[in-house]
């Protein structure tokens, strides 16, 4: 869908808007999905669901030809309202357990606002501000911070 690529372009931005957004509006609505990947796999276990974690509902089945099937849980989705370049507190919880990610929010491919997510409770929070068209988060922690999200 030639679209997708060329719609950012000043020139088509500035031709006509609202041809881009009758475009945009037929593009697929993106989401923020969760897969977990089981690292401990006990042949015994085919047929079951791997996943012990209990802030999710993705899923990962051992089937008989070993195997697995992943089915992701949706932790941001809605219309017209995409969350991209998902960041999170990488100096203290890369490769440890989190709750916050933060990401550029796209209303008919155009970014437009900054959400950050609670990916436990699947809470979000929006920064909006008229004529404004902000780039990918970067998440800037306090120095002295005591809070995963203060920053």
């Amino acid at each position: 869908f030639e679209f997708i690529y060329n719609y950012l372009y000043l020139v088509n931005l500035r031709a006509n808007w609202d041809e881009v957004k009758r475009h945009a509006e037929k593009a697929p609505q993106p989401e923020a999905r969760r897969y977990v990947l089981p690292l401990n796999i006990d042949k015994a276990d085919t047929g079951k669901n791997l996943v012990t974690l209990p802030y999710t509902t993705a899923t990962a089945t051992l089937r008989s030809d070993e195997t697995i099937w992943l089915e992701p849980e949706v932790i941001f989705s809605g219309p017209r309202h995409a969350f991209e370049f998902p960041q999170i507190n990488y100096k203290k919880y890369s490769g440890k357990p989190y709750t916050y990610t933060y990401g550029l929010g796209l209303n008919h491919f155009v970014p437009d606002r900054l959400c950050k997510l609670n990916v436990k409770t699947k809470e979000t929070w929006v920064w909006q501000e008229p004529d404004s068209y902000p780039s990918e988060p970067i998440f800037v922690s306090h120095p002295d911070a005591l809070e995963e999200d203060d920053g």
